[in-house]
């Protein structure tokens, strides 16, 4: 096996490389754990949707039983009943 002295160039060409490297890792960790993240508060969002969801429900059946089948017009404050 022959060893060979690498010049200062060559040196710095291969420290660039590997620190290029090593901060790409670290911004790929950053990126992972960001969209980890994202990905709790989409869950969480989902949950809220889902809740607001089942309470439109409620209230329109509630509407529904006191008034009849019909619409809300929410500016006028005014439920129209279909008939």
């Amino acid at each position: 096996m022959t060893t060979h002295v690498l010049t200062q160039e060559e040196l710095q060409q291969v420290q660039s490389l590997q620190t290029k490297r090593d901060q790409l890792t670290i911004d790929f960790g950053y990126t992972e754990f960001k969209i980890q993240e994202l990905e709790l508060q989409k869950e969480i969002l989902i949950e809220k949707l889902n809740q607001l969801k089942e309470e439109e429900i409620k209230i329109g059946k509630e509407f529904q039983e006191k008034y009849g089948e019909g619409s809300i017009d929410i500016a006028k404050g005014e439920f129209t009943r279909f008939d």
